[in-house]
């Protein structure tokens, strides 16, 4: 009969956890959190002359290895000198190119690595003495990587983030409400399983790591060039800080199983290598980018920490304490596990809606990016959690609550209906973490987030309407309708526009406009390097004889 129970809690996770990765834990590499804004030269320049070197500008710092730009001519030859590295600011990377380059078309391909580790790619083309051809760019813009390496690193992290949990639940669980449970028959599998998984899940992101950012497929993992450019970068260096602090925490995790308790000293060391543990996974990925990064690492600890007395102690009490305690154990641990609970859900709810702050900014981009859309349904899953608890928690008051009588003692279908409860609570909280493995493989929503602009002037007789996107920093799309007083699309025979920020005194700059079809003018080339409110000024020619212009302004964030 244990072992069908087992059964039952393990097919449960598992089912919960496939879930969770379907939801999409898996997804590729092009999922990248540094965004391009801007290049010199700019997407479709068409210069005179040969450039010395290509620089391209990212919206946070990159590492910048050392083939993460490549420039090729029309016939697929490699014009650049191969020694990629970074530019004048943090945020730039730079390569040098072959003197006096012929005429012809250009296509420039990179693949950096943002400051939360995860890699970003994509190409633009440029012309030399005439603009690039159509298309160019294409060909080379494909650099998602391996969905392989993608798929299998995604779900390295959700096992990462279960293993972590467990094992610091646990331990704290153990050390804090229930010493004596040391000694409980399978407590050891249990811990011994919790390490083994973290540490395995370790070393396996060390080794994906560098294929994951390289765009490789699982060949990579085998190559040493690529383990040692993980090794070398701070991704690297918070695993194997992790390793390390697993190492040292094994003996004191055996010795507390065959001993049944520590002595304080060994409890304290123990305590300050489960932090290391919690700040090594604080550490990777978007608390290590952006503003108050201090900060954020200090709240994403806290919220590991939270996560992780709330999951691994729901483990333990679904595996071992019902199973094996007494009635008297339970009405000590019990009402002291609702109270360490709710601390541990306190540290949840504040230090997630700091990051949740500091990730999406504002209310709109909620509802408006994946990020915000897939925040909110960890939320729900959260508060799911927080109600199946609130019922165990009534139960716990109803039999061992100071008002509980002396035959309140739950009997065995009493605790064996508690039981399916925790389990059913641990099978939330497993898509409550393979939803946080997939939340830190996307693009933050604040820095996704910039919703098109919609505006409507009067030039002339005509009404213009312009749609502008998107509208943050970097290359951008603006498309102009022109509308005659009849409501019919209104013909133009040229336009242009011209892009100035007042308050930075920056331009105009000149924006060629494309007549796509009758009443209707576009580009997407436009490139606005700064943040602030922006200056469009559109100049619409219907004839040789009549022209109009009309002024709007946008913000970009």
């Amino acid at each position: 009969m244990p072992v069908r129970r087992l059964l039952v809690v393990i097919g449960a996770l598992a089912s919960m956890a496939i879930a969770s990765i379907v939801l999409g834990l898996g997804v590729a590499p092009a999922s990248a959190h540094a965004l391009l804004t801007g290049s010199d030269p700019v997407d479709g320049a068409a210069l005179r002359t040969s450039p010395a070197k290509i620089v391209l500008s990212y919206s946070e710092s990159v590492r910048v290895p050392r083939d993460s730009i490549r420039v090729i001519d029309g016939a697929g030859r490699r014009v650049d000198d191969g020694h990629a590295g970074p530019g004048a600011k943090a945020s730039q990377a730079a390569v040098s190119l072959r003197p006096a380059l012929p005429a012809g078309t250009y296509v420039v391909s990179w693949r950096m690595i943002s400051a939360d580790s995860h890699p970003v790619s994509g190409a633009f083309a440029f012309g030399i003495g005439g603009p690039p051809a159509a298309g160019a760019a294409h060909a080379e813009g494909d650099t998602a990587g391996s969905p392989v390496v993608g798929f299998l690193f995604g779900a390295a992290r959700f096992l990462g983030y279960v293993g972590i949990g467990v094992l610091l639940g646990s331990c704290v669980f153990l050390a804090v409400l229930w010493p004596s449970g040391f000694r409980a028959a399978g407590l050891g599998r249990l811990v011994a399983a919790a390490w083994g998984l973290t540490a395995v899940d370790a070393v396996a992101q060390l080794l994906l790591q560098g294929p994951y950012a390289a765009g490789l497929g699982l060949g990579g993992v085998v190559r040493w060039s690529v383990l040692s450019a993980t090794v070398e970068e701070r991704y690297g260096h918070l695993l194997l800080v992790r390793l390390l602090a697993l190492m040292l925490a094994a003996p004191l995790l055996r010795r507390a199983v065959r001993m049944g308790t520590l002595d304080a000293w060994r409890r304290g060391e123990l305590a300050m290598l489960g932090l290391a543990v919690a700040i090594s996974l604080a550490a990777i990925g978007h608390g290590s980018a952006g503003d108050l990064v201090g900060l954020a690492v200090v709240s994403l600890t806290l919220h590991v920490i939270g996560m992780s007395i709330w999951i691994g102690g729901l483990t333990v009490i679904a595996l071992v304490l019902i199973r094996q305690a007494t009635v008297r154990e339970l009405a000590i641990v019990l009402p002291r596990w609702s109270r360490l609970a709710m601390g541990a859900v306190i540290a949840i709810v504040l230090s997630g809606l700091f990051q949740s702050w500091r990730e999406i900014g504002t209310l709109p981009a909620v509802i408006d990016t994946s990020y915000g859309r897939m925040l909110l349904y960890k939320v729900w899953a959260v508060v799911g959690m927080l109600a199946i608890g609130g019922l165990a928690r009534r139960w716990v008051r109803q039999h061992f609550g100071d008002d509980a009588g002396s035959d309140a003692a739950p009997g065995a279908a009493a605790l064996a209906g508690l039981r399916r409860g925790v389990v059913f609570e641990l099978g939330v909280g497993a898509v409550v973490l393979g939803m946080t493995a997939a939340l830190v493989n996307m693009v933050p929503a604040r820095t996704s987030y910039a919703p098109p602009f919609t505006g409507t002037a009067i030039a002339g007789p005509m009404t213009v309407k312009v749609r502008v996107a998107p509208t943050r920093v970097g290359t951008e799309s603006v498309d102009v309708y022109a509308q005659a007083p009849t409501g019919k699309p209104q013909k133009l025979v040229a336009a242009t526009a011209e892009l100035s920020l007042p308050t930075a005194d920056l331009g105009p700059f000149e924006v060629p406009l494309d007549l796509a079809e009758v009443g209707h003018a576009r580009s997407d080339r436009i490139q606005a390097p700064l943040a602030g409110k922006w200056q469009l000024r559109l100049t619409l020619r219907l004839n040789d004889f009549d022209q109009y212009v009309t002024t709007l302004f946008y913000t970009v964030r």
